[in-house]
């Protein structure tokens, strides 16, 4: 998994955390919107677009994180990425749930 560093905190892409959790960028979107109200902006993710968005992209750090094409972009902080776990009805994110409950 490639983490990359925003804001002073370890984040991955829709795209990664999809690959992480076995399932679909798609589906990671729609059930963060249908459980927005449990994630809070700079803490469990980064909605970047407009201004923010192309500064990003120009950063030579992030250069193949997202294509220069993209509109917006989500980036998970480790706190978002788990709270998908609750969400997610996949083996990985289950088997990441065992995991949180352990630790």
């Amino acid at each position: 998994m490639t983490a990359i560093e925003y804001k002073g905190q370890r984040v991955i892409t829709t795209a990664v955390l999809a690959q992480v959790y076995e399932t679909s960028p798609n589906r990671i979107i729609q059930n963060y919107n249908a459980n927005k109200g449990h994630f809070e902006q700079n803490i469990h993710v980064f909605y970047l677009e407009g201004e923010e968005l192309r500064a990003f992209k120009n950063d030579i750090a992030f250069n193949d994180v997202v294509g220069k094409t993209t509109s917006h972009l989500y980036l998970w902080t480790e706190r978002g990425a788990n709270r998908h776990c609750k969400i997610l009805d996949t083996d990985k994110a289950w088997e990441q749930f065992d995991y949180l409950e352990e630790t």
